[in-house]
């Protein structure tokens, strides 16, 4: 009888400390930052232009977020994004003392497979292609766009005259896919909140001449983010 009320005991103990894991929602958001440390050699080594100085806060920091549903015990998919921005002022031009915006954008559809080591540990690993898009935002004065449009995408080392009609935008995009795999290591509060933490590699297959200004496509900045390794923590939280 004595073990026959022991073993219930260890029964219950385990189940007590499973039901966490039981309990887990499927659906869960997350947000967090990401760290990275890419070569942009168009903005930093710019004769022309004096662009903002670099620093961590616009160069190697991304900020993250993302949504996942567990479709399977141990599996997930979901959307994530990792955004890296730069604001500046008073950037020379021909006929203005532009602000400028930036962004590296890495939009990732991931597949994720976990294994849970310890009843609040998680192990994971994520697989994920990427749709990066580059963003570049120049207030130029009204009625003299396209000289000082032409001014700026010449810095970068294209032709002085690349554009020849500008509309009322002032941005130039550029759109290229890439992948990435990471190695993360989560750790659950309770049932709903959750600490991750990842590491991997970022491969995108850039180029600066796809760039495009209004359908004109035009040269940009020079940068290196392919093969780039990328770390992240990030605090995530079940929803249902």
């Amino acid at each position: 009888m004595k073990i026959q009320i022991y073993v219930i005991t260890i029964l219950v103990s385990l189940l007590g400390s499973v039901a966490p894991i039981v309990g887990q929602p499927k659906l869960s958001v997350d947000i967090g930052l990401g760290f990275y440390e890419p070569t942009l050699t168009g903005f930093d080594e710019n004769d022309i232009i004096q662009f903002p100085t670099k620093s961590i806060i616009n160069r190697n920091l991304l900020l993250n977020w993302g949504i996942y549903y567990e479709f399977f015990h141990n599996a997930r998919i979901g959307y994530n994004s990792f955004t890296s921005y730069e604001i500046g002022k008073n950037i020379l031009l021909v006929n203005s003392e532009a602000a400028i915006r930036r962004s590296l954008k890495y939009r990732m559809f991931p597949i994720e497979t976990f294994f849970r080591w310890r009843p609040r540990i998680e192990l994971n690993f994520t697989l994920t292609p990427i749709w990066g898009r580059g963003r570049i935002e120049i207030d130029t004065t009204p009625g003299e766009k396209v000289e000082d449009w032409n001014y700026f995408l010449s810095s970068f080392g294209g032709s002085p005259d690349q554009v020849s009609d500008m509309g009322a935008t002032d941005v130039m995009i550029n759109d290229w896919i890439g992948y990435s795999s990471m190695l993360g290591f989560r750790y659950y509060f309770n049932t709903r909140m959750a600490i991750d933490i990842k590491g991997g590699f970022l491969n995108n297959s850039y180029k600066d001449d796809g760039w495009r200004v209004q359908r004109q496509k035009v040269s940009g900045p020079k940068m290196k983010i392919d093969d780039l390794p990328i770390f992240s923590i990030k605090f995530v939280y079940g929803i249902r």
